[in-house]
């Protein structure tokens, strides 16, 4: 098992905070939430996640984040985010770098960044 990563907590939690209506039972979920694989894939990276079934469902779309972005240090133009839902629950976080950008040489887990809600920002 792994932690979350500062890089996925606070992307998560700005898809929380875009998605108001949500945000209650996706914060609920995450608090019992843990990492089951991440992979980085050289475009970007994506983390498995796995809740608790005794933690309620959330009647969400499958996809949320459509506006969370991020400047990352060492790529120029960035990242994007996507977060799937399967079933009601957290499962699957994707961040990809624009730009035909190589992550594979980032430390993923300490990397530095900001939060933006636009692409370039």
């Amino acid at each position: 098992m792994y932690d979350f990563t500062r890089l996925e907590l606070a992307v998560l939690r700005s898809i929380f905070v875009e998605t108001p209506q949500y945000a209650d039972g996706l914060a609920a979920q995450l608090a019992g939430a843990s990492i089951a694989e991440r992979e980085n894939t050289g475009g970007g990276f994506f983390t498995t996640i796995s809740v608790a079934t005794a933690i309620p469902r959330v009647s969400s779309p499958r996809v949320l984040g459509h506006e969370i972005y991020a400047c990352v240090e060492g790529l120029a133009d960035g990242m994007g985010f996507v977060l799937f839902m399967e079933d009601g629950y957290l499962n699957l976080l994707e961040g990809y770098a624009f730009g035909y950008e190589n992550t594979a040489l980032l430390d993923l887990t300490s990397v530095k960044f900001t939060i933006t809600h636009s692409p370039n920002a």
